[in-house]
This record gives structure tokens, sequence and C-alpha cells, in this order.
């Protein structure tokens, strides 16, 4: 590879970077979750996890922070309360099995649950329910801890978020808080491991960086243009797809065992 500050990867893998970066990024421009499920289970394909979730981190450490500065105002604060403690418990937790957990069945246990709730809100208008405030415990727990294994707790806190806040304004702006609270203790968490550090890690995320500040804006201005009820489709559709990504990572770390 002539230039040592890239990976050393095919150069159809490098090509594609930016697209799958602007994809995701768009994605979370529009319903404030979704950088890291989309991109770290396809980075995964071409890079270890111990890679591609810090460079998603990276990445995501300046997306987050732009969407919460933006949008801090109308996050419902009460909820945001309510999911910090177990999240922190999850983030310690996640930290601790990082290195002991087998892969390749907590992938497939996230893929399975983040499919079934897509598939549940793509069946069809029900009515409206609210899930008791108790829930925060376990989601946060949850999320916390996938955020750090997988990159990929954005999904289980929307579980709770979008069962307990039904204007998508407020959706968007209380997500964004969480995750951007969540990807600062991570980037801790791989800044004290030395994980962050790693060679090509940062200056790859600097030549991505571009490709996502444009997605982002073009998903902002997307989420101005979608209902409440087409920003859970679009939510719906990301889970689905991306639970299938999942799972197949899953089955493919299987075999390869």
């Amino acid at each position: 590879m002539p230039f040592h500050w890239l990976p050393d990867v095919p150069w159809q893998v490098l090509a594609t970077l930016p697209l799958l970066i602007f994809a995701a990024y768009t994605v979370f421009g529009a319903t404030g979750f979704g950088s890291s499920v989309i991109a770290v289970p396809a980075l995964a394909h071409a890079f270890p996890l111990t890679f591609a979730v810090p460079l998603v981190t990276a990445l995501d450490c300046v997306a987050t922070g732009t969407a919460s500065f933006r949008q801090w105002r109308h996050a419902r604060l009460d909820e945001f309360r309510r999911l910090v403690p177990t999240m922190l418990l999850g983030i310690v937790a996640g930290t601790t099995l990082l290195v002991r957990l087998p892969r390749a069945p907590a992938l497939l246990a996230l893929g399975v649950f983040v499919s079934f709730y897509g598939i549940y809100i793509l069946a069809g208008p029900r009515q409206r329910s609210t899930i008791h405030e108790r829930w925060a415990w376990p989601i946060g727990l949850a999320g916390g801890a996938f955020s750090v294994l997988f990159g990929t707790g954005g999904p289980i806190y929307m579980v709770y978020l979008s069962a307990r806040i039904h204007d998508k304004g407020e959706l968007r702006a209380t997500s964004s808080l969480l995750i951007t609270s969540s990807v600062l203790m991570r980037a801790v968490v791989f800044i004290g491991s030395g994980l962050m550090f790693q060679d090509t890690l940062l200056s790859t995320a600097a030549l991505l960086a571009p490709a996502m500040l444009i997605g982002y804006v073009a998903g902002n201005r997307l989420h101005h243009a979608l209902s409440r009820n087409g920003v859970m489709k679009l939510i719906a559709v990301l889970l689905v797809g991306n639970g299938a990504l999942l799972i197949g990572r899953a089955i493919a770390m299987w075999h390869a065992d």
C-alpha cells in the first residue's frame, strides 16, 4: 500500500467508504440515530470490529455533537435523565465484556431484536401506547453495553424513546442528545484503551469527515420533509435491513470459527 496513512485494504473498499459514510449520516440527520447501525456492520466485512467501532465513534463525536448543539432545546430531558444512569452501567459492563464476550451470539441477538422491532413498526398503524418509564432501566443497560461492544446502541434506545415520545422533533432531539452522551463516553473508553490511536484510524476518520458532514446536512433536510410516520418508517426499514446484516455477520463469524 503506497499510502501508509490509509488502511491496508483493497482499493474497492476504500472507494466505497465515503458512500457508506454519507448514507449512514444521512440517516442519522433524518432520524437522530442510525450512523453506527448502518456503518459498523458494513465496515465489519472488511475491518475488525476493534477498528470499525472506534472509527465510527470518532466520526460520531463530530456528528452527534453538532446535532445535539442544534436540537437540545427540543429534547425531552426527563426521558434523557431516566436512561443515562443505566446507560453508564451498561458502558462499564460492555467495556468489561469487550474482550471476553463471544461476538457471534451477541451480534445475532441484536440482529434478531432490531429486525423484529422494525417489522413491528412496518406492520402498520395501531393504537398508540406508551410503555412504562421503568423500561428505561433495562433499555439503558442494554443500549450502553451494545454501544461499547458494537457501536449499535441507537436502535435499543429508540425502542424506548419512540414509545414514549410522539413528536418527531422531540424524538430526534432526545435521541441525538442521548447518543451524543453515549458516544463521548465510548470515546473516552477507546482513548483509555488505546483503540482510538491505532495506525491509520484517525487519518481515515479525517478523510471521511466531509462525507459525514454532507450526509448529516442532507439528512437534516430530509427530516423536515417527512412526517412522523415517514420518520418511523425510515427507522423501521433501517432496523430491518441492518438487523439482517447483523444476522448475516454473526452467521459468517460462526462459520469462520
